[in-house]
This record gives structure tokens, C-alpha cells and sequence, in this order.
């Protein structure tokens, strides 16, 4: 890895992309990036210091005042947000141990920039602490389609963990490593969380298609997201031990806890090759999650009807959807259309303007 030397503590939070082009953000994204930042450097500073990870990773008051996230006046560049690692007018301030979290952080987000697993587990050694690492830095992200992005960059703006690709290399880092578990054994489960054993990391959830109770083994950066949705459906992905008549029997190496949601889609920015789609009109699709098939299933704009397994996986899905309705109807000459794809291409043509995502 190459990390300048220099000032580590000061790092840039730099949101990018079509929504920033104005130089405002929602103050949603920024306290959101902010917040999982903040907690980023908490548990590189409780993993440096060794704490015991049999309890639950909440942060002393000690790791809160000696390792905080200081924001400083925000600057342009699409929009970002400077910050530095620790408060210099504390009268309590210890800068060795402030630098030596803050070099661990900036090797950290250059571990994950490169999708380097050994490197990066060299520097976090702790399975639990590195993946719950990961989880932060992933939800530092916006969502998919927003317009924005966030990259983070080191005291020379140089780009030390590069938002456009930083989910795709944190997916790749959190996937199972084990060789003993096949691709057929992974898959999702669905149920009420009935349960939560947090010594032993164990949850039971009521089976959406059976009724019965099924087991499974979890780590502590899912607990957050588990005690907020008790008595409520959750699909937990891992992998599966199976009964003779085909039903799940138990769960384990959980990588991944989703809340069902039925809410509206909100169409945001289209991506094409090169350029983005800016919706004219409001647009939306309704989404629900079918009890019996156990797949989720979207009624778009322009008849589109689509199903999967996962609402992440049903939202590409529709954007995957709209950028080729685009491609093959609005950019095409309407004399080689027929009458009804003429119709939806002038529907496109209302609902959607193209700019170069460069602009």
C-alpha cells in the first residue's frame, strides 16, 4: 500500500455525482455519511486497544472523547466535507495514540480501495471488527441511484477509498471465504425474529412458509439492525442446512440481514453509458412482497412488472429496466417504431431528460 505521509488525521469526505453539481447536499446524506464514519474510527480505536468482543461493541465514553470525527468548513468540489481524527483543543488530547488511529484508518480504507482481504486483515485482524468495519463503510454510502457518492480522500485530496466502486470491493470483502461452502448452500430465509441470545450470537425466527422455528448463528454487526425490527419480518442470507423434505433446518455464517420493505420506489437518476437519466415527473413503483412465492414484485412506469428475491435486487432490476427501455425506444428514429412503441417513447421522452454525467 502506498499511504502519504503527511498529516493522517486529515481526511475529506467528498460526496459526487449529478445531485452535488449545485454544491448543496440533503442533510441526510451528510450526517449518514458522517455517523458510520464516526463509527468507522470507534472500532479501529477499540480493536487497536483490544477490547473483548464477547460483549456487545458499544463505545466508552473514553474511545468517544479521545478518537472523535471533527468536522471542519465545508468546501466545493461537487460537496465535501472536511474532517480530522480527534480533538486538538481538548486539554485531554493525546496525539500519538490519535495518529496512530488515524494511519490505521487511512491503511484500512486503502485495504478496502484495492479489495486487498489479506492486507486488509493484517491491519484488523479481529473477523468480527473487520467485517463490522466493512458494514459502516458500506452504509456511508447513499443509496443506489441518488446522485451521489462519497468518496474519501486523504490531506493531499487524493482518493484513498473511491465511492463509485467502494460497495462493489466491500461486497467482495464480505463474502464468505470458506471453501466449504458451496454456492448451492447459500440463500435467504424469511421470518419474524422471535429471539436474540447475544452471548452466543444465536437469533430464532419464525419461518414465513412453515411456521417452524429455525436457528441461526450471526455476528455482532448485525445486531443493530435485528433489534430494530423485533416481531417483524427480516430476510437473513447464509449458509443453509437443509431437512430431507427440502425446508431449512438451520442458518449459519450470516452475511447479510434485510428488513422487508414495501414502500414506494422512488425513481431517482437513471445511469446510461456516459450520461444519466433526470426524471421530468415524479415516478415511482409500488413494491410488495408476495407471503407465498416469497419474492418481492414491482408495478413500474411504462407497464413494467418485475419480481425477486431481494428489494435491492428488484430495484437494479428497475433501473436495469428503464435504461433499456430507453436505449432501445426513446433513442432510436420513431418511423421504425411501431404505433404503440411510438406511444412509449414519446412517454419516455416526457418523463425523462438525458445529461452527460460529466456535466
Amino acid at each position: 500500500m502506498t499511504i502519504s505521509e503527511g498529516n493522517m488525521r486529515q481526511l475529506r469526505l467528498h460526496f459526487e455525482g449529478t445531485a452535488t453539481h449545485t454544491h448543496t447536499l440533503p442533510a441526510s446524506a451528510l450526517v449518514q455519511a458522517l455517523s458510520h464514519f464516526q463509527r468507522v474510527v470507534h472500532l479501529l480505536a477499540m480493536a487497536e486497544e483490544g477490547r473483548e468482543v464477547q460483549q456487545r461493541a458499544r463505545v466508552t465514553r473514553d474511545i468517544e472523547r479521545r478518537f472523535p470525527v471533527m468536522c471542519r468548513p465545508p468546501e466545493e468540489g461537487g460537496y465535501a466535507q472536511p474532517v480530522e481524527i480527534g480533538d486538538t483543543s481538548h486539554q485531554l488530547f493525546d496525539e500519538q495514540s490519535v495518529e496512530v488511529i488515524a494511519r490505521k484508518t487511512c491503511q484500512t480504507l486503502d485495504a478496502v480501495n484495492s479489495g486487498e482481504s489479506k492486507i486488509l486483515a493484517q491491519i484488523v485482524p479481529d473477523t468480527f471488527y473487520r467485517r463490522s468495519i466493512l458494514s459502516e463503510l458500506d452504509a456511508m454510502q447513499p443509496v443506489r441511484h441518488s446522485g451521489v457518492v462519497i468518496s474519501i480522500e486523504d490531506f493531499r485530496q487524493k482518493k484513498i477509498l473511491d465511492g463509485g466502486t467502494a460497495q462493489e470491493r466491500i461486497k467482495h470483502l464480505l463474502a464468505p471465504q470458506s471453501s466449504e461452502i458451496s454456492p448451492a448452500d447459500l440463500g435467504y430465509v424469511t421470518g419474524t425474529l422471535i429471539e436474540m441470545k447475544f452471548n452466543e450470537r444465536r437469533l430464532s425466527l419464525k419461518l414465513l412458509e412453515s411456521n417452524r422455528s429455525l436457528t441461526a448463528t450471526y455476528g455482532e454487526d448485525f445486531e443493530l439492525v435485528l433489534l430494530a425490527h423485533p416481531r417483524e419480518l427480516i430476510q437473513v442470507h447464509g449458509n443453509i442446512v437443509w431437512n430431507e423434505d427440502g425446508s431449512p433446518h438451520s442458518i449459519s455464517d450470516v452475511d447479510k440481514v434485510l428488513e422487508i420493505d414495501e414502500s414506494l420506489i422512488e425513481i431517482l437518476f437513471v445511469e446510461l453509458d456516459g450520461a444519466v437519466l433526470k426524471p421530468k415527473v415524479a415516478l415511482s413503483s409500488s413494491v410488495s412482497y408476495d407471503r407465498d412465492t416469497l419474492l418481492y414484485e414491482a408495478n413500474g412506469p411504462f407497464d413494467i412488472l418485475l419480481n425477486s428475491v431481494t428489494r435491492p435486487d428488484l430495484e437494479a432490476q428497475l433501473y436495469e429496466e428503464l435504461a433499456m427501455l430507453w436505449s432501445e425506444y426513446a433513442k432510436v428514429e420513431p418511423g421504425t417504431l411501431t404505433r404503440d412503441a411510438q406511444q412509449l417513447r414519446q412517454e419516455l421522452l416526457d418523463s425523462f431528460e438525458e445529461e452527460s454525467s460529466a456535466s
